[in-house]
């Protein structure tokens, strides 16, 4: 976390708008700060530190037989638009359009977009409701097949002894009536998260569209659980038998393979409607284990083993491009238009529609806030790449830009 000295009244320092460049690279920038940075720019100029940091962040993502001349060009691209930007607005527009500046950096196939720009009137985007992001939406499923709705000002669950309480530890849930096991659900819908803390103590973060099977109270041996679609663990090392030697084996089912851990920290994305399932460690080890082809391999820090039709393969990943949702993000890296609006799909509750035009070659990586409404999202996604949208109830239609332009 970078820290900006604000004891400078009058104007700022070099150091602090390192720091607040810096910031904005990261995408950890507050608006007050943006428009702080912008101000210094529009009075000072834009500083080398800050062509120096774009260029590493572009360094990162530029795949070319000649990079340096590229990053240059992208380098030069963002500072033109900050320049007219600056010189353009007035003060109140820019205040007003401060959430898009600080947005987010999104690579596109054809070229690079800075998002620090007023939106443009375009009307082929048409909506009759203002689509919002998704939130604390789940329900409990029990035993004898009660769903229960839970609190949506909540944000999770705790299991423990025969009650089941909201962990702010407000009030309860319900109580179970049996001592012995019962198998329940949690499950989100489109839109929706939720965590639980099992009675192991360990935790689970539920994306949306998921459902997790576990016991109200795990048996001597193994802890298993079964999920479907994508959650976050982070799992508590339990003593087997009273021995400081050996603990207890925590088993994740998922589509077509077993994860077994004793404490760490991990992500499974493992949705019915996609073709791979992805396990991806932070902390910790793992072992994946296949049904299908009945191979195994063993996950450390950092890496990811995805299953798919063709068995299991190993790869070394950033670990919070995969954790992104968690954090109230969606981070791309090289994710094709579809992979991008499945996701968005998912959290928004909305449908796509490629009836149009399919963006088979459109590649993205940038990040978003998960907080942004629908019509944010997507007009960053249209200022990316060669695709626009338009919006009809929870039905978004994919159509190329530069088709509807000519038409």
């Amino acid at each position: 976390m970078y820290k900006v000295n604000r004891n400078v009244i009058m104007g700022k320092s070099r150091y602090d708008i390192e720091i607040l460049c810096r910031k904005y690279i990261d995408r950890s920038i507050s608006e007050e700060e943006v428009a702080e940075m912008l101000d210094y720019f529009k009075d000072h100029g834009i500083p080398d530190k800050f062509d120096h940091l774009l260029g590493v962040e572009f360094s990162k993502a530029v795949e070319s037989t000649n990079p340096t001349e590229q990053i240059e060009h992208l380098t030069d691209k963002v500072k033109l638009n900050l320049k007219k930007h600056v010189a353009s607005k007035k003060k109140s527009d820019l205040y007003r359009w401060l959430p898009y500046v600080a947005a987010v950096l999104i690579f596109g196939t054809v070229g690079v977009s800075w998002f620090v720009f007023s939106p443009k009137a375009d009307d082929t985007m048409v909506s009759e409701i203002n689509i919002m992001p998704g939130g604390n939406k789940a329900t409990i499923t029990l035993a004898d097949g009660r769903v229960l709705t839970l609190d949506e000002s909540r944000e999770g669950i705790i299991i423990e002894g025969q009650e089941v309480t909201y962990n702010d530890g407000t009030s309860t849930v319900l109580a179970l009536e049996s001592s012995s096991p019962q198998m329940l659900t949690l499950s989100t819908p489109r839109g929706g998260t939720y965590n639980v803390t099992l009675a192991d103590g360990s935790m689970v973060w539920l994306n949306a569209e998921s459902t997790l099977k576990y016991p109200s109270h795990f048996a001597k041996g193994e802890r298993v659980v079964e999920l479907e679609g994508e959650a976050y663990f982070d799992v508590k090392r339990v003593q087997a038998d009273n021995s400081a030697a050996h603990f207890k084996p925590f088993k994740v089912v998922s589509a077509n393979q077993t994860i077994t851990v004793l404490g760490t920290e991990f992500n499974i994305s493992a949705y019915h409607d996609e073709e791979e399932t992805k396990t991806t460690l932070v902390d910790g080890k793992v072992r994946v284990e296949t049904r299908r082809f009945g191979e195994e391999m063993t996950l450390l820090p950092g890496e990811q083993g995805k299953n798919g039709k063709n068995g299991l393969e190993k790869n070394k990943v950033d670990v919070y491009d995969y954790i992104d949702w968690k954090n109230g993000e969606f981070v791309f890296r090289n994710e094709t238009a579809t992979e991008v609006l499945q996701r968005i799909a998912r959290w928004y509750d909305i449908a796509i529609d490629y009836k149009d035009y399919v963006p088979s070659d459109e590649i993205f990586s940038g990040s978003i806030s998960r907080n942004s409404n629908l019509q944010t999202v997507l007009n960053i996604l249209r200022e990316a790449g060669d695709v626009t949208f338009e919006v009809k109830d929870r039905t978004v239609a994919v159509r190329n830009k530069v088709k509807n332009t000519i038409q």
